[in-house]
């Protein structure tokens, strides 16, 4: 009985998942019924007594095994948790989605080693963190890969961006600080001086990617490889360390999305929005908007008018309207606007997004009408400067 309360108490202190729980009681369950069959055998208690201390010793191995296995999605990297500014409910949700998992593949190259740590995964867009241990720049120094190359499934993919965390905060309104709530440090110029070397010595480098012909990622053999170390200024790179840090893995996630087909007029711009798709990362949208040019006049270098034609665009997606009636702009990150191939009625928008949003609360998607006339309202625009499309 005091060893059946022991085997209890493990389980009233540590909350599991049931397959781990479950061997562990198969794994008590065995050693208990060899206890028994030993004492009827004859054999010394004293020896039955240790194994089953050492099956208790498993069992909590096994369960603290459990345990980590279910709180190592929490330690994000800091580039990550800043990237999307995740509440832990966010965080949670993307790992129970499994567009987030955590990574762990390290290379070691002229004494600095790369770890690729985690990834955020959905059908269109790629975020990497990678962390950099053996290598250290001072504050205002901004480290450097010289080339990185990238392929997914031997085809080239494109890199929308790739930089060394700073450890850079934009609040709600705009304004920058470091992430621990300090104001951001500027040069004599007005630069912001990045912090790239956290607490514990490391860096860490984030990447992102996506697709150029509207393919998923998912399921698909990504290559990448990071060469050659150094720092950059004024777009300048200078040299360091010449080495190659080389990863292969898969791309796995959920399909989770959230599509709408419609037919709603973006306000009197002429575009109407056919089809949505929303993720927790991005969101993708198609136009019934027919190419048609505008004429542009400018000044030459001598002082002469001349004129030129552009194309049309449809207005500057900005965020998102969740049901509740928050509105969420400025939200957009990189992506890609434009024409389908060789369709001149088809104009699409996949963006990514700077947070993590539920795909079911959203309930409008929020173009600009007008221009932000400051940093701060562009972060938080009124409604009249919107068209609100709703679903």
């Amino acid at each position: 009985m005091k060893k059946d309360r022991i085997a209890e108490r493990l389980q009233e202190t540590i909350v599991v998942p049931d397959i781990v729980q479950q061997r562990a009681d198969l794994v008590l369950a065995q050693i208990r019924k060899e206890s028994i069959a030993e004492r009827e055998g004859g054999k010394q208690m004293r020896y039955a007594g240790r194994r089953m201390w050492a099956a208790v010793a498993a069992a909590v191995l096994v369960l603290g095994l459990g345990t980590v296995a279910c709180a190592v999605y929490l330690h994000w990297s800091r580039g990550m948790e800043e990237w999307f500014d995740a509440t832990p409910e966010q965080k949670e949700y993307l790992e129970e989605t499994r567009i987030t998992v955590p990574m762990n593949d390290s290379v070691t190259q002229e004494g600095v080693t790369v770890t690729a740590q985690q990834r955020i995964v959905d059908a269109r867009f790629v975020y990497l963190s990678f962390r950099i241990d053996g290598y250290r720049v001072e504050d205002g120094i901004e480290p450097c890969f010289e080339y990185v190359d990238t392929t997914v499934n031997g085809e080239p993919v494109n890199i929308m961006g790739g930089h060394f965390f700073d450890n850079l905060h934009r609040d709600a309104d705009g304004n920058i600080t470091y992430t621990d709530g300090t104001t951001a440090k500027e040069t004599a110029d007005g630069s912001i001086i990045g912090k790239y070397v956290g607490e514990d010595g490391s860096m860490e480098y984030l990447m992102t990617l996506m697709t150029a012909d509207g393919r998923s990622l998912i399921g698909q053999p990504l290559h990448i490889e990071l060469r050659n170390l150094g720092i950059v200024s004024k777009a300048a790179y200078t040299p360091d360390i010449e080495a190659a840090w080389t990863f292969d893995f898969t791309l796995e996630a959920s399909e989770q999305v959230r599509s709408i087909e419609l037919s709603q007029p973006v306000g009197d711009s002429g575009a109407t929005i056919t089809k949505v798709e929303i993720s927790p990362i991005s969101l993708y949208a198609e136009f019934d908007f027919p190419m048609q040019t505008v004429p542009i006049e400018g000044i030459d270098q001598n002082g002469n008018t001349i004129q030129s034609t552009t194309f049309a665009e449809v207005p500057g997606l900005v965020g998102v309207r969740l049901k509740d009636g928050t509105r969420l702009t400025g939200i957009m990150q990189g992506g890609s606007d434009g024409y389908d191939g060789d369709d001149q009625d088809t104009y699409i928008v996949s963006r990514g997004i700077d947070r993590i949003i539920d795909p079911a609360e959203v309930d409008a998607l929020l173009f600009m009408k007008e221009g932000a006339e400051t940093n701060e309202e562009y972060y938080n625009m009124p409604e009249e400067k919107l068209y609100i499309v709703t679903f």
